[in-house]
């Protein structure tokens, strides 16, 4: 088959996350097409076609999506949140211009979005989550929260979202008074739950996809950064846990979910609980983990019977992400090396296990190079 008849896939975004599935798409002998405003890393990539719409308005894109679709039949599947708010304003339009869009309904779509209305359903549905409480009713004097709390932006969107922490841990009423008041000024409203920070943590992630009633998954634990630090995994190792993983499946069949997803996963090793934190309605930052140890999730929404569940490992692969690794490790703010919590022999030999990489590529050297920029200047930060 030629390049010019292969067929397409239309990635939304130019993240690292959207690399990832690039490559995994180029692999799979599809015609990747990434299209983006921005112009972050994977803009880079010699593996896919690039559309660099700067600047441009919904309408604007939304035009181009269906200009290209009316030529070339084609996939769409979006890497960021803001990208699918976009497919959510914009789904009967692009349900008729696309052979399919690779994520679940819109009802579903907007409730792993907001992180609030999720925590209500879980509860609804019996899916252990952290507890939730209402941000007014928590700072009255007579309210029952239980310290220390967690504050999280209730809705996954663009904009003022990024004025405020991804999460923020509360240890009393002053340090709430001062954070309920800092997400009022930025526009953002929090989502006010029991903090498990503290507790004998393991962090999961469960990457899965689910066609019709066929669902395939795998479970990965972030060994990096350290929980309570609750940010993105720079380390990351896949690792068998049934209990997390039939936790993952039952909650994604009860949302009837179509589509690939991640879903994020605490387990308190004390008491053997586990605790759904948030399901990410798409591929994520270490989704090059599943084409790396078999469990191909885009394989398994395009071709499934190309989909070899024997070939699927459950243990041995690690990714990294260096240069986001390094900073956890030895800056000045948060070096968990630095400071002694992890030891620097048990650091070299993790980076020598590691064996699937958030930018390198031989195939695809230029978003490596281009990280590798940063990483140079990050580092010049670090040593000052």
């Amino acid at each position: 088959m030629d390049q010019a008849s292969r067929p397409h896939l239309v990635i939304l975004g130019s993240s690292l996350t959207a690399l990832a599935v690039t490559r995994d798409a180029a692999n799979l002998g599809l015609r990747p097409l990434l299209v983006d405003t921005d112009n972050d890393v994977a803009m880079a990539t010699r593996r896919a076609d690039v559309r660099h719409l700067r600047n441009a308005t919904d309408g604007e894109v939304l035009e181009w999506l269906k200009t290209h679709a009316a030529t070339t039949p084609c996939w769409l599947i979006a890497t960021s949140d803001p990208w699918l708010h976009f497919i959510v304003r914009h789904r009967a339009v692009l349900e008729g211009c696309f052979i399919e869009i690779l994520h679940p309904r819109n009802s579903v779509l907007e409730m792993c979005l907001d992180k609030r209305t999720f925590s209500e359903w879980c509860g609804r549905h019996g899916v252990p989550v952290p507890r939730q409480y209402e941000s007014a009713q928590v700072m009255s004097v007579t309210h029952d929260a239980q310290y220390p709390l967690l504050l999280r932006p209730h809705r996954a969107s663009g904009g003022a979202i990024a004025s405020v922490p991804k999460a923020v841990h509360v240890r009393d009423s002053a340090q709430l008074i001062e954070w309920i008041d800092a997400f009022s000024r930025a526009g953002v409203t929090p989502l006010v739950t029991e903090s498990l920070l503290g507790r004998r943590l393991t962090q999961y992630s469960v990457g899965a996809a689910r066609r019709g009633s066929s669902l395939v998954a795998f479970v990965a634990i972030k060994q990096r950064p350290v929980p309570e630090l609750c940010a993105v995994g720079s380390y990351v190792q896949l690792a068998r846990q049934d209990e997390v993983e039939a936790l993952a499946r039952r909650t994604l069949e009860l949302l009837d979910y179509q589509g690939i997803a991640e879903l994020e996963v605490l387990r308190d090793e004390d008491s053997g609980e586990n605790f759904v934190i948030e399901v990410n309605a798409r591929p994520w930052i270490q989704y090059g983990l599943g084409p790396a140890s078999g469990n191909d999730l885009l394989r398994f929404m395009i071709d499934p019977p190309g989909f070899d569940a024997r070939r699927t490992l459950a243990t041995g692969t690690r990714w990294l992400n260096m240069s986001a690794d390094l900073y956890y490790c030895f800056s000045r703010s948060v070096g968990l090396v630095r400071s002694g919590r992890i030891p620097f022999g048990a650091y070299v030999v993790s980076l020598l296990r590691a064996n699937t990489f958030a930018y390198h590529s031989w195939s695809d050297p230029g978003p490596g190079l281009r990280s590798l920029r940063r990483l140079f200047a990050m580092l010049g930060t670090m040593i000052r």
